[in-house]
């Protein structure tokens, strides 16, 4: 019998026994490496290598779905008229104590300055728009359609003073197919898909094609062109808005890509269904024989068996005619018989199926499912405020995104040009417009608004935020997409025209209509005095 093999350590000396033979499995204290998560290894990848891989192919399924598909369409429609809307608004609050102004000098100038760009902006020749087709609202919505489906919005600052309109300022949406690197080159260190960059990730140019690549009018005059980021003294050439999810980001990622595969299966799911349910309809009934084709030969045999069972048949049929009024009786061959199709089809699954892909492509676009898909048929008032505020923080958050890094700008161009062409009267050592272009743009912008699911309570609701100094008739008219310089404006107008006429202004004396509840908890109204509803508030609160 052989001695048993002793293991030597690094000292020379035996290796002592483990305790156990189990080996845990290193993790690294960040995840597990097996289980289930073993054939789970993707690889870490930059930015532009992440976001622009497969870019093409990924926005042209989107704009296909969009085009062929009733619930994405509508979706991508209302985030833009709920965004962006008909008429987006500037309220323009320059920093007065930065730019050494007074409250007298924004008294005066501040509206008639807001007035001069809603006017350029929505002049109906549409000088804004290179193109003269669109006004401040079309050219941000194209943008942030843009923005949703490619993930970019991108535009170029024109200056075009041979046209017969006061402003050069003009806005030319391109489509951001066309930002891309010359005749196809690989992205390089300076060059990623169309923007040229700096050691620090800044924008330095622009690269365009001439055309759309998929222009027939353009195959043989492909070129490209590059424009500067901006002028030698900071004017913008080019606006390009895109919402960064990694550093090192040169390009935008669109809403839908996480979501489009959901809403692809259930595209064609439903589809699948429809065609079922039309076939069911086409074939409503069917006639049964009992003669299979081996019968038949058999009867064929016989070359005059056929014929002389369809006399037979015939006479029958007219010795004992079957009418039923003016109805014709279809009378069948011997043996046969008609079947009904009833389609019914086991179809329980399909709206739990179509309703996930839904929700999947609703928080893709931050919105509530029952937004995204019109069904309110489950919710009562305080679940669909619930949905419609917490859309409304993701709506708003994305607007003011968008807002300041494409609208301001386009605020900004016009605004130099009004300052240089004298328009603005600015007292002595007052800084121009680029010793502090943020003191001058400083502003917020308005869009469409909220919406009330109850407009009694939310009106008292805003009525109390105000008279609490919690709110300002600013932020209130905001909200609901309104600008309160034009409301007071309106009601001093109204009020005049009323006096004009000796009729009683509504809420010009000192009592007014307010709404409370009563012991049923149903909203009626009560005329009281305003020091009467201010005195019962107070109690209400003291309580």
């Amino acid at each position: 019998m052989s001695n048993p093999i002793t293991i030597l350590g690094a000292d020379g000396l035996p290796m002592k026994k483990s305790a156990s033979s189990f080996v845990a499995p290193r993790s690294g204290g960040f995840g597990s490496v097996g289980g289930t998560l073993a054939g789970w290894s993707p690889r870490l990848r930059a930015a532009d290598d992440r976001f622009s891989s497969g870019r093409d192919r990924m926005v042209a399924r989107v704009r296909d779905l969009v085009d062929r598909n009733g619930w994405l369409s509508g979706a991508v429609q209302r985030q833009v008229d709920e965004a962006i809307g008909a008429n987006f608004r500037f309220n323009w609050n320059p920093d007065l104590q930065s730019l050494g102004l007074d409250r007298d000098w924004a008294k005066e100038w501040v509206a008639q300055t807001e007035n001069a760009f809603h006017n350029y902006a929505n002049d109906p020749r549409r000088p804004l728009d290179a193109g003269g087709r669109l006004n401040l609202a079309g050219i941000l919505g194209l943008g942030f359609r843009h923005r949703m489906g490619e993930g970019d919005a991108v535009a170029l600052a024109q200056w075009l003073p041979k046209r017969p309109v006061t402003y050069s300022t003009a806005i030319q949406v391109v489509d951001p197919d066309r930002l891309s690197n010359p005749f196809g080159k690989f992205n390089t260190e300076e060059l990623r898909n169309g923007v040229e960059i700096n050691g620090f990730g800044a924008p330095v140019a622009y690269h365009f094609r001439s055309r759309h690549p998929n222009d027939p009018w353009a195959i043989k005059n492909q070129n490209w062109v590059r424009v500067n980021a901006r002028t030698k003294w900071g004017r913008a050439r080019v606006l390009h808005f895109f919402e960064m999810e990694q550093a090192g980001q040169t390009r935008g990622r669109g809403l839908l890509g996480p979501a489009i595969e959901k809403l692809k299966v259930a595209d064609d799911y439903e589809r699948s269904e429809q065609e079922a349910a039309l076939i069911n309809a086409i074939f409503a009934a069917f006639i049964e024989s009992p003669f299979d084709k081996t019968i038949m030969d058999e009867v064929t045999e016989d070359e005059d068996a056929i014929s002389r069972y369809q006399r037979e048949r015939a006479e029958f049929a007219e010795s004992n005619p079957v009418l039923f009024g003016g109805a014709k009786v279809h009378r069948l061959f011997a043996g046969e018989s008609f079947n009904f199709n009833h389609g019914n089809r086991d179809n329980a699954a399909f709206q739990v199926f179509i309703s996930n892909a839904l929700r999947h492509a609703a928080t893709a676009l931050g919105q509530s499912y029952e937004e995204f898909a019109n069904d309110w048929s489950g919710t009562n008032y305080s679940s669909a405020r619930a949905a419609m505020l917490k859309s409304w923080k993701f709506l708003t958050t994305r607007r003011g995104h968008f807002a300041n890094g494409f609208a301001t700008p386009i605020f900004a161009l016009w605004l130099e040009e009004h300052i240089s062409k004298g328009k603005i009267d600015l007292p002595a050592g007052a800084p121009s417009f680029w010793e502090n272009p943020a003191a001058w743009c400083r502003g917020s912008w308005i869009g469409p608004g909220r919406g009330w699911v109850d407009p009694v309570k939310e009106a008292n609701a805003s009525q109390i935020r105000m008279e609490n100094n919690l709110s300002t008739l600013q932020t209130e008219a905001a909200e609901q997409g309104a600008d309160y310089r034009e409301i007071l404006d309106q009601r001093a107008r109204e009020r005049d025209e009323f006096e004009e006429r000796g009729l009683a202004y509504p809420g010009g004396d000192q009592s007014q209509v307010t709404y409370v509840e009563d012991q049923n908890g149903d909203t009626v109204s009560a005329h009281v005095s305003r020091l009467e509803d201010i005195g019962r508030r107070a109690q209400m609160r003291r309580k």
